[in-house]
């Protein structure tokens, strides 16, 4: 399938979400427990589907929740400093944290995921936060399942697609599927539906095979 994008937009894409800390052991072959240092990168995967566009050399934006803290500006500055515009990123006045995940690695093949997600910022992006002008602005909407998984954050996204199917937006839907962050594989499935995304159907097949 072939799709058209809208040529004079000012956005490749804007990617709406989850901007956190991955924090990448530099000491392999070795359990959590014996690792000692770990590297500092930006994770989430909408803000990663982000980084690569603007690195691929793609026009991209970003709305999301950030911590007021260093955690938080260092998100910022590294988005922008890749190119990424950062104008609707928007900074939690409320106390929330930014998301942390560390990576183990015990072997070539065996590496596994320690995440903290409690009460995490990114969650509490709210519908007042979602700018009209700013989405139409872009040839495409990335949206992931991550966001969808908790309100306010689940009402500001669906309030994004919204808007982006007003203005004919392409709405892109990573599934981005933790069972930690959900009820049930059955409620994802439920909110995913009501995505105005013809793009959602590889996504709807992989929530099939699980």
């Amino acid at each position: 399938m072939k799709y058209e994008f809208n040529a004079e937009r000012e956005y490749d894409i804007i990617a709406v979400g989850r901007a956190c800390i991955d924090l990448n052991a530099t000491e392999y072959n070795r359990p959590m427990e014996e690792t000692m240092t770990f590297t500092k990168y930006v994770g989430g995967s909408p803000a990663n589907i982000a980084i690569g566009s603007s690195k691929l050399g793609l026009k991209a934006g970003f709305i999301g929740k950030i911590s007021d803290d260093q955690h938080g500006r260092f998100i910022e500055q590294y988005m922008r400093g890749v190119g990424i515009d950062t104008s609707n990123m928007v900074v939690d006045q409320e106390g929330h944290k930014t998301g942390l995940a560390f990576t183990e690695i015990k072997s070539p093949e065996e590496c596994s995921i320690l995440m903290y997600r409690q009460d995490v910022a990114d969650l509490y992006l709210s519908p007042s936060e979602v700018n009209e002008e700013y989405i139409k602005q872009s040839k495409i909407l990335l949206v992931s399942g991550t966001a969808l998984s908790k309100s306010p954050s689940r009402e500001a996204v669906l309030k994004a697609v919204s808007l982006a199917k007003k203005h004919d937006v392409k709405v892109v839907f990573e599934l981005d599927y933790r069972p930690y962050s959900w009820n049930s594989l059955e409620e994802l499935r439920c909110i995913a539906h009501w995505l105005p995304s013809r793009q959602i159907s590889s996504s709807e097949h992989a929530m099939n095979t699980m």
